[in-house]
C-alpha cells in the first residue's frame, strides 16, 4: 500500500504508474495512428483508381477500418484499470490521512471529506480512463494529421490551422471567466454536499411528515446558488463560446477554397486535394477537445492541494511522542477554563472548569441547553475548545495523538455510532480478540439475547443499526463500554432509551465494569448518578454547584427542584 504523501502531486502520482501510463499513451497513440489509416487508404485508392491496384487496395480498407475499433478498445480496458488501481490507491491513502486527524477536526469538515473520497477521487478516474486516452488520441491525430498535410503542402496545413488563434483566444477567455469563479464553483459545491448529507440524515423525518427534500431551505438555497453562478458564468462567456464553436464547425470555410485553388492551379492532384479536405476538416475538432482537456488539470490540482491541506493539518495535530499509560492506569480528566463558541449561538461554554477525580464517576446534570453533552464530547475530542484546555491523566488533549483516543476514552453518546455490519463487528471495534462466548455473554449482559436470535453474531444489523430498537442501539453501545478497557467512559444518558426493567440490570452491570475507572455521566434522572463520588449541576454553559448528592440537596435551588420532581411526588425516576 502506498503512503498517503506519495499520491499527493501529480508529478509524485506520475512517477509512481509511470510504466503503466507510458503504456497507456502508447495504445491512445496506436488509436489515433489507426484512426487515420483508413483515410491513407483511401488516398491511395484514390491514386490507384485507374490502374489494376485498385482493387488490391481497396481490400486494405476492411482491415483499415476495424483496426481503429480493436486498438481503442485495448486502450479503454487499459485505462480503465489503471484508473481503477491508482483511484483505489488515492482513496485508501485519504482514509488512512483521517486517521491522524483528530475527531474535532472530522466532524467538522466531514462533508469536505466525504467529497474528497468520492466525487474529487472520482474526478481521477474520470481524467485517467478518459480524458487521458482522448488527449493523446488527440494530440497524435493533430500532429500526424498536420505533418501529412505539410508533406503534401504546406499551403493546406496552414489553412487547415488558421483559425487556430481565434479558437484559443477564445478559449482563454473562457478560461479566465472559470478561474474567477472556481473557488466560489468549489464552496458552492461543498454547500450542496452538506445539506445533502444533512437531508439524508432527516430522510426519515421528512417521510414521516410527508416532505420532500425540496422543502428544506438550506438545500434549496445551495442548489439555487449553483445554478446562479452557472448561469452567471455561462452570460460572461457566451461570446467566448460562441466564436470559438464557429472556428471549429466553419474550417471548411478555408480549407475548401485553398484545396480548390491549388487543384485548379495544377498544385495538387485531385486524390491530394480531396485527402487534405478530410484531414483540415477533421482538424479543429480534435484541437478543441484539446482546450477541454487542459481544463480538468487545474481541478486535479486543486484537488491535491486540498488532499495536501488535509495532510498538513494531520501532521500538525499528531502528537509528536507516542502516548504512554501511567503504571497504574488512573486518570483525572480536568477543565481548565473552557469557551466554547459557536457564531450561530454564541458561547456554548463559558469560564467552565471541572476536575473529575481519577477511578471515580462524577455525574453532570442540567437544563437542555446548558452544556451538559457538550462537555462530554470536548473530553472525546470531538470539538476543539476555544480557549483553554482538556487534560486527560495529565496529558493535553491538544497534544494527544488522535489514535490514541480510542485507547483511553469510551464513550456512549445520545446517538452512538454502530456499524452497519454485526453485532460481533461492533464489539470488536475495541477488541478485536473477543472469542464468540465473551461476545455471547456481554450481549446477554445487556439483555440484547433476542437480537442474537434474529441477526446471529455475525448477520447485518443495518446501517447505523437501522434494524434495532432504540433501546437496542443503545444497550449494543453500552456493551462495547462493558468489553472496552479505557480507563475513561463518558456516557451520555446512557439509559435514556432503557425501559425500567432493564435499566437497573444494566446500571449494576456498568457499575462492576466501571469500578476503579474514571467515569463522566450525563443524566436527567437523578437516579442515575446518585451514587456519584461528585455531581456538578450546570447552567448557562458553567458549573454553578458542585458536590455529593445529599450536599446539592442542601445547597442548589436547581437540584431540589429536580429532586422535588423525581422522587418527592413518586415519579418515575
Amino acid at each position: 500500500m502506498p503512503s498517503s504523501s506519495d499520491l499527493l502531486g501529480l508529478a509524485a502520482l506520475a512517477a509512481r504508474y509511470r510504466p503503466r501510463l507510458q503504456l497507456a499513451v502508447l495504445f491512445a497513440a496506436l488509436t489515433a495512428l489507426s484512426t487515420l489509416a483508413p483515410l491513407v487508404v483511401l488516398n491511395q485508392l484514390f491514386h490507384a483508381l485507374s490502374t489494376p491496384q485498385a482493387t488490391r487496395t481497396a481490400l486494405l480498407l476492411l482491415p483499415a477500418i476495424f483496426l481503429p475499433f480493436l486498438c481503442q478498445g485495448a486502450t479503454s480496458v487499459f485505462c480503465h484499470t489503471l484508473a481503477f488501481d491508482i483511484v483505489g490507491d488515492l482513496r485508501n491513502a485519504i482514509l488512512k490521512l483521517t486517521q491522524h486527524l483528530p475527531s474535532f477536526y472530522v466532524s467538522r469538515h466531514a462533508a469536505t471529506l466525504k467529497k474528497l473520497t468520492t466525487d474529487d477521487s472520482a474526478a481521477f478516474e474520470t481524467a485517467i480512463a478518459h480524458t487521458l486516452p482522448d488527449a493523446i488520441v488527440c494530440l497524435v491525430t493533430v500532429l500526424v494529421s498536420l505533418v501529412f498535410l505539410t508533406i503534401i503542402s504546406p499551403i493546406m496545413a496552414i489553412a487547415s490551422i488558421g483559425l487556430l488563434p481565434v479558437a484559443v483566444w477564445a478559449w482563454r477567455q473562457v478560461g479566465r471567466v472559470a478561474s474567477s469563479n472556481g473557488r466560489a464553483w468549489y464552496l458552492a459545491d461543498l454547500r450542496i454536499n452538506q445539506n445533502i448529507m444533512a437531508c439524508l440524515a432527516g430522510l426519515i423525518t421528512l417521510k414521516v411528515f410527508n416532505r420532500p427534500p425540496s422543502s428544506l431551505p438550506p438545500l434549496t438555497r445551495s442548489l439555487q446558488e449553483a445554478a446562479n453562478l452557472a448561469c452567471d458564468m455561462t452570460r460572461r462567456s457566451r461570446r467566448a463560446y460562441v466564436m470559438l464553436f464557429t472556428c471549429v464547425g466553419t474550417n471548411l470555410l478555408l480549407v475548401l477554397p485553398c484545396a480548390m485553388l491549388l487543384h485548379a492551379s495544377h498544385r495538387l492532384s485531385l486524390p491530394d486535394a480531396l485527402f487534405t479536405i478530410l484531414l483540415g476538416m477533421g482538424l479543429m475538432a480534435p484541437l478543441q477537445r484539446l482546450m477541454f482537456v487542459s481544463s480538468t488539470l487545474p481541478r486535479l490540482q486543486a484537488t491535491l492541494r486540498r488532499l495536501q491541506e488535509l495532510q498538513a493539518e494531520g501532521a500538525q495535530q499528531t502528537a509528536p511522542q507516542p502516548f504512554q499509560a501511567p503504571a497504574d492506569k488512573q486518570y483525572d480528566v480536568v477543565f481548565e477554563n473552557i469557551t466554547l463558541e459557536r457564531s450561530d449561538r454564541g458561547d456554548i461554554l463559558s469560564a467552565f472548569s471541572l476536575t473529575c477525580p481519577a477511578g471515580q464517576v462524577t455525574g453532570i446534570v442540567g437544563p437542555s441547553g446548558a452544556g451538559k453533552s457538550t462537555v462530554l464530547q470536548l473530553a472525546a475530542g470531538s470539538l476543539k475548545p476555544t480557549t483553554g484546555r482538556v487534560l486527560i491523566g495529565g496529558t493535553d488533549l491538544a497534544n494527544l495523538a488522535p489514535h490514541a483516543m480510542g485507547r483511553l476514552v469510551c464513550p456512549v453518546f445520545q446517538q452512538p455510532f454502530l456499524l452497519g455490519r454485526s453485532l460481533a463487528d461492533n464489539l470488536r471495534l475495541s477488541q478485536p480478540d473477543l472469542t464468540v462466548s465473551e461476545i455471547t455473554d456481554v450481549l446477554a449482559t445487556c439483555d440484547l439475547t433476542t437480537c442474537i436470535n434474529r441477526f446471529g453474531l455475525d448477520g447485518s444489523i443495518g446501517r447505523n443499526g437501522a434494524y434495532l430498537s432504540g433501546g437496542e442501539r443503545q444497550r449494543l453501545a453500552i456493551a462495547r463500554v462493558l468489553i472496552s478497557q479505557a480507563p475513561v467512559i463518558l456516557l451520555d444518558e446512557p439509559t435514556a432509551f432503557i425501559d425500567p426493567e432493564r435499566e437497573f440490570h444494566i446500571q449494576q452491570a456498568l457499575a462492576r465494569a466501571l469500578k476503579g475507572r474514571t467515569v463522566l455521566i450525563v443524566a436527567h434522572r437523578l437516579v442515575t448518578v446518585r451514587d456519584a463520588a461528585q455531581i456538578a449541576v450546570m447552567e448557562h454553559g458553567r458549573v454553578t454547584s458542585l458536590g455529593k448528592h445529599e450536599d446539592l440537596l442542601k445547597n442548589s435551588i436547581l437540584y431540589q427542584t429536580y429532586a422535588q420532581h423525581q422522587f418527592a411526588y413518586g415519579a418515575m425516576p
